[in-house]
């Protein structure tokens, strides 16, 4: 009797503490997109359980072809956040405290919200984007939300909205192939040399065995100093450029733009820092950026994809892990971004990969051996890893930002793709599987350390 009424005791706990967690983190990280250390999503959209004994439990159980993904610092080791740090939006939707994003104002929309009593904590000059992006700080008591429709309604003409949150969307099992799997799979599309592709997210270990050789130019937008290694944003890379024992990048030898808009900070990954991932690697030079974070969509952010789009870049995201019930996430579901959703190599859809018509493609995202952390390599599932091959393949169409040629490009991948599922394009596949079948020689063979 004593152990029934002290299990309902757990539970019940358990219980109210994923049900609270869940209001207070809210939507937009994928189920997969966690980041570890109690700040992520485990599986559909609720978070993990926090740290502390219960933090053990800490994993996620990988519904795509029967895998098990251990839950592993996806954007760095950052440090548990303070309570106070972020807010929930109306939408349940995780969200920077006493933050509200102005997207160019004018001098009027200045005033308006300095007459309210709005500090400027920040700007960003937004470069060859022609933009600038304000965080502006509410006065002290007022909610956010408060904040965000005072003003909305005193300045309609002004363009503002919350600075959201976004997350990877998969993980990488920590230098394990799970399940009792022996190989896991990497895709070659073509020599990179000559090539250039950006990827906004977190920071790369570029001392990693796959990476050595790479050519890897990265900035750390968030922090001070280096960029700490992250293992979403290591996989990434080396889906794009690695070239070692285990891994093979899409484009060995190309040169890779990295904006780690993270920075190992337990606020890192807001909507400010990845616009100006987004800018700074424009101002690079390179046409394609991968951007393999899911989230809510954000007006800021909106009109950074829109004047990258029509400075002639290509955009290309992943569409989320929420399950097929769940919608597009952004920016993937923004127009004219090229959004990936993930397969196996037998071509069959990852089972909790986000739907919609704004699919454009899907690539191999299943089981793909990936560079981890710790010179260590791993099995990795989630739309994340399809991305990288989708933004290879329109790197070979277009090599500097053009908006006619990147309109013309995305003609030819349309053509060549394989119709998966309903003819023609399609809510689940897009228009069908982009990338070459992975076969024995394409294949490399996981080995732990």
């Amino acid at each position: 009797m004593r152990f029934r009424r002290a299990f309902r005791r757990y539970f019940v706990s358990v219980s109210a503490l994923v049900l609270v967690s869940g209001a207070a983190m809210g939507q937009g990280l994928g189920g997969l997109g966690g980041l570890g250390n109690g700040i992520g999503s485990g599986i559909g959209g609720l978070p993990p359980v926090l740290n502390g004994p219960l933090g053990q439990v800490n994993r996620t159980l990988g519904t795509a072809a029967g895998t098990v993904r251990r839950s592993v610092d996806s954007v760095g080791r950052r440090a548990q956040p303070p309570a106070n740090l972020f807010e929930a939006d109306i939408a349940g939707a995780r969200i920077v405290k006493s933050e509200v994003l102005a997207v160019s104002p004018s001098e009027e929309s200045l005033a308006i919200a300095r007459g309210l009593n709005f500090d400027v904590l920040r700007q960003q000059d937004l470069g060859a984007l022609d933009l600038r992006v304000l965080v502006l700080r509410p006065p002290a008591g007022m909610s956010t939300t408060e904040a965000l429709s005072r003003l909305r309604m005193a300045d309609p003409n002004g363009v503002y909205d919350y600075n959201h949150i976004y997350g990877p969307s998969g993980q990488a099992g920590a230098g394990e192939i799970a399940n009792g799997a022996t190989r896991a799979v990497s895709v070659k599309i073509s020599d990179g040399e000559g090539l250039a592709i950006g990827l906004v997210d977190g920071g790369v270990d570029r001392t990693h065995p796959a990476l050595l050789g790479a050519k890897i130019i990265a900035a750390n937008l968030v922090g001070k100093g280096a960029s700490p290694p992250s293992a979403h944003g290591t996989a990434l890379a080396s889906l794009l450029v690695g070239d070692g024992r285990n891994v093979t990048g899409a484009l060995p030898r190309a040169q890779l733009y990295v904006a780690d808009v993270f920075g190992g900070k337990a606020e890192g990954g807001s909507a400010d820092d990845i616009v100006r991932g987004l800018a700074w690697v424009a101002g690079k030079g390179p046409a394609i950026i991968n951007v393999s974070l899911t989230g809510p969509a954000n007006r800021s952010l909106e009109a950074v994809v829109r004047a990258l789009i029509a400075r002639g870049h290509i955009v290309v995201a992943a569409v989320g892990n929420d399950g097929p019930a769940a919608s597009v996430k952004y920016p993937a579901a923004y127009p004219g971004v090229i959004a990936v959703t993930s397969v196996d190599s037998a071509k069959t859809i990852q089972v909790d990969a986000n739907r919609g018509p704004e699919i454009a493609f899907a690539a191999l995202g299943v089981g793909v051996s990936v560079a981890a952390l710790d010179k260590n390599y791993a099995s990795a599932t989630g739309t994340s890893f399809a991305a990288p091959l989708v933004a290879a393949r329109f790197a070979l169409e277009v090599r500097a930002p053009d908006a006619g040629a990147a309109e013309r490009a995305k003609a030819a991948p349309e053509r060549e793709a394989l119709d998966l599922g309903e003819k023609g394009r399609d809510s689940v596949f897009g228009f069908g599987l982009l990338g070459r079948k992975p076969n024995a020689a394409e294949s490399v063979s996981f080995q732990p350390r």
